[in-house]
């Protein structure tokens, strides 16, 4: 399962998308989710909730999900998270389901279907849609992602100038 939020405009509207697919690559669903005025981070934790919640119905009990949230991730691993506690409460509850899941990290280009699905949340009315099959617009990423193709990522790295 990959997720991401984002947000776009003034007023902030939020939105959130996922995918599920087994260990080959395939589709097993995915969803789109679009929130009224938020946070980027709130965005991000519906997101994971939501992945969660698809993951579940579906049956599956033994799961890797990612995002390219670190913060996110960090906020339902912490437990300590005053101002989110609705949605990390919520998180936590359904992580101890009986089933395994795994947490992990990801970088924006290893997301990018989720990246995909959650903008594309933005031309829905507000609700969350699962998705039993990818959207058309999407398919060129997820047979990008079935080939691995890798994309160069940039780092910046700070000089010391004191040398």
């Amino acid at each position: 399962m990959n997720t991401d939020g984002a947000d776009q405009g003034c007023p902030r509207i939020t939105s959130a998308g996922g995918a599920l697919r087994d260990h080959h690559g395939r589709w097993l669903g995915g969803f789109c989710s679009k929130m009224s005025n938020g946070t980027t981070i709130m965005a991000e934790l519906w997101g994971i909730l939501q992945g969660l919640q698809l993951a579940w119905r579906k049956g599956i009990r033994f799961l890797i999900l990612e995002s390219d949230s670190q913060l996110a991730l960090d906020l339902i691993k912490n437990r300590t998270d005053a101002a989110h506690p609705h949605s990390t409460g919520l998180i936590r509850r359904l992580l101890g389901q009986d089933w395994v899941v795994q947490l992990a990290h990801t970088y924006r280009e290893g997301n990018r279907v989720a990246d995909w699905l959650s903008k594309h949340s933005l031309i829905y009315p507000f609700d969350t849609y699962e998705l039993d099959e990818p959207p058309r617009d999407l398919k060129k990423i997820l047979q990008e992602d079935l080939l691995e193709v890798s994309f160069p990522r940039q780092v910046l790295q700070r000089i010391n100038s004191d040398i």
